[in-house]
């Protein structure tokens, strides 16, 4: 078996943070052959004294300087053939590493796995966490998959590389977040690197616990999508999105302003039976359901356009 260095990087993230390491220690991959690494990225809260009072992992405090730069400084301090990442405010299952790691060859340089609502989430988290799974084949980000695929990207609180590959690839770009994952996992692919995904690999992942984070998470992603788009085209189906909506929206008002009944009724009952599909999916009542894919589709893009237009990186 391979030597492993898990990173976790942390900002102000204290209420979550021990239980996530705790989970990391409990892994039925050899305790002799991982090592968990944690970055704190410049947090104000109780993060030092939390995590300081855990033996057995190496903790490194460095100023705020985003998430990219703190999982690259524990990729430079790693000693594991493999480098697996997981966030402050999740937990691991444990056998996920062990999940990752048999799933790599010779030919795939990462693997990445299902990410679930925590159960111990409130109610409104409850409510994303179903509606990210149900849309999880657009977003991408929850992946709906129920067997082990190659695919274009895995989020970066599940997954693992090669250390020399992404080492090669210069590592996560700096200074962008979120879509630092996407953009390496584009730039992995792009140079004829495999990245598969197993739903055996397990984190429980907290999801936004009110409106206000929920909203600015969108809007985050936006933002992300954008810069991605930015750097290497179009290349993922929700970057097709913000460029759909206004179109939608024009022939939708066009056939309003010339009475076409039919096809303006038409257009509604697509639209409708849209809602009802995911309605089903989610298990959400229909108000919950219209207004969490209003506020997804109306956020992301304001994002990405928001992006577009300023043009500022994503920090």
């Amino acid at each position: 078996m391979s030597n492993v260095s898990i990173i976790v990087p942390i900002f102000n993230d204290a209420r979550f943070i021990d239980k996530c390491i705790q989970s990391l220690k409990n892994q039925t991959y050899p305790k002799d052959l991982y090592e968990i690494i944690i970055i704190d990225d410049g947090s104000t809260d109780e993060t030092a004294q939390v995590v300081g009072a855990v033996d057995g992992i190496t903790y490194i405090y460095q100023d705020n300087n985003g998430p990219s730069i703190a999982r690259n400084r524990g990729i430079s301090i790693a000693r594991g053939e493999f480098v697996a990442f997981t966030d402050s405010d999740c937990e691991v299952k444990n056998d996920w590493l062990e999940q990752l790691i048999k799933r790599f060859d010779e030919s795939v340089a990462g693997v990445g796995g299902m990410q679930i609502g925590h159960p111990d989430d409130n109610e409104f988290a409850k409510k994303v966490d179903k509606f990210l799974r149900a849309i999880g084949f657009i977003g991408d980000y929850v992946k709906p998959h129920k067997s082990i695929k190659e695919v274009s990207h895995n989020a970066s609180c599940n997954s693992a590389y090669r250390r020399r590959v992404i080492q090669e690839v210069g590592g996560f770009r700096e200074g962008m977040f979120p879509g630092e994952d996407v953009d390496l996992d584009k730039r992995l692919r792009d140079k004829g690197y495999k990245i598969f995904f197993t739903p055996a690999a397990v984190v429980y992942h907290h999801r936004p616990d009110s409106s206000q984070k929920w909203h600015r998470m969108l809007i985050n992603y936006g933002q992300a999508s954008a810069d991605n788009v930015r750097l290497h085209g179009f290349f993922r189906l929700i970057q097709v999105i913000p460029i759909l909506v206004p179109i939608f929206l024009f022939i939708f008002l066009f056939f309003l302003y010339l009475h076409l009944m039919i096809t303006l009724v038409l257009t509604c009952f697509l639209c409708a039976l849209s809602i009802l599909v995911l309605k089903y999916k989610t298990c959400l009542s229909l108000g919950d359901t219209i207004i969490l894919l209003s506020e997804t589709v109306l956020l992301f893009c304001y994002g990405f356009y928001k992006r577009i237009i300023l043009g500022t990186n994503s920090r």
